[in-house]
């Protein structure tokens, strides 16, 4: 597969484009967000809820082509049990069923809005994938919200490059900015201070993402050491 060299400046532009597209606002204010409005309004392609692994490796799926995929009954494996097949047509985005029947919005928005930018930014990077390719992203990619290690392959740069979008889609950095100096005093954060800690948790339940992925958007934009 093939990927394309994104500065961070390219890719916060990329975000911020998604965001005026899908609510201009949204750069500025801080708002409730139902990402799969997202989807709808900017993507218009299918999407659904599948148990996609049964140890939740795997969080979220794009069909870049029409097939099939094999999905799972429940969440967890019992004797016996094995995967099914179904049919998802081109541009389908398939997320973890259980990241809904969490109490946190945020992982689920998080693996959203990856797989929103895995379309946004890859589609010609996996164009040349055998006819039943489905890309799937697992929790460990998700997970590596602070990665940048060198060398990396395409796979790892994609995934990188849908990580790093999806977050300042979700984190914007202006009005992220200003929180911070509105709320901190102009000071940077730090991560050895436990009334930091609290912050970070605040700023995390208003822009409905995880503390692990407001941590690293502080760090991305120097608001944090």
């Amino acid at each position: 597969m093939i990927h394309y060299n994104y500065s961070p400046s390219q890719l916060e532009e990329k975000a911020e484009d998604l965001l005026r597209a899908f609510d201009p606002e949204r750069i500025f204010r801080i708002k409730p967000i139902d990402v799969y409005e997202v989807i709808e309004k900017c993507l218009d392609v299918p999407y659904d809820w599948k148990y996609l692994t049964p140890d939740q490796s795997i969080l979220g799926m794009t069909a870049f082509r029409d097939g099939s995929l094999r999905v799972w009954p429940k969440s967890y494996y019992t004797e016996g049990m094995r995967p099914y097949k179904i049919f998802a047509e081109k541009g389908t985005i398939i997320i973890d069923s259980t990241l809904t029947e969490s109490d946190s919005r945020g992982p689920e928005n998080f693996t959203v809005m990856h797989e929103v930018f895995h379309q946004v930014l890859h589609k010609r990077c996996f164009a040349h994938q055998n006819p039943d390719y489905t890309h799937v992203s697992t929790k460990a990619a998700l997970n590596s919200l602070g990665s940048r290690k060198k060398p990396m392959s395409s796979l790892e740069i994609c995934e990188y490059q849908a990580n790093y979008c999806a977050s300042a889609f979700l984190m914007p950095a202006e009005l992220l900015t200003d929180q911070i100096n509105r709320l901190h005093h102009n000071q940077l954060l730090s991560l050895s201070n436990p009334s930091d800690w609290k912050l970070i948790y605040q700023l995390a339940e208003e822009f409905s993402v995880s503390p692990t992925a407001m941590k690293y958007r502080l760090l991305k934009l120097g608001l944090a050491h």
